[in-house]
């Protein structure tokens, strides 16, 4: 049985290789932010790792949206993607600075990445886009 609509693997890998570098852009500078409201108000500190979270998960979805756009198809496979390539540098990222514990608050963040990674994907697909004029 033939695919009536073939991967295109080279555009697919393209588009997740730029969406995981603008996403893990992003997630630095939510970071930096984040670390600047710290330092000026007077937060708990359980309130960093809810930030963190939030600063990966955004990251996650930016780049699915991104990785999405740039595939123009296949937008769940292409957010999916970039969300695995998300989690697995989070791990080593983790593994480098201190030992890797398996937390259900770890557990959750990447399954919160990878569902917000794939939704990425579906909207980068799925974006109007614009009438040039010219």
């Amino acid at each position: 049985m033939n695919n009536p609509y073939p991967i295109d693997w080279h555009r697919l890998l393209r588009g997740v290789f730029l969406g995981v570098l603008i996403g893990e852009a992003g997630t630095v500078l939510l970071l930096f932010l984040f670390s600047c409201i710290m330092a000026f108000v007077n937060l708990p500190l359980a309130a960093a790792d809810w930030m963190a979270v939030v600063a990966f998960c955004i990251g996650a979805a930016v780049g699915g949206y991104v990785s999405a756009m740039i595939a123009k198809t296949n937008g769940l496979l292409a957010g999916f993607l970039c969300g695995m390539v998300f989690c697995v540098l989070m791990v080593l990222i983790t593994l480098v600075f201190h030992p890797f514990e398996a937390t259900s608050f770890f557990f959750f963040k990447i399954i919160a990445s990878l569902l917000l990674s794939a939704v990425g994907g579906i909207l980068g697909v799925n974006r109007k886009h614009r009438k040039r004029k010219y």
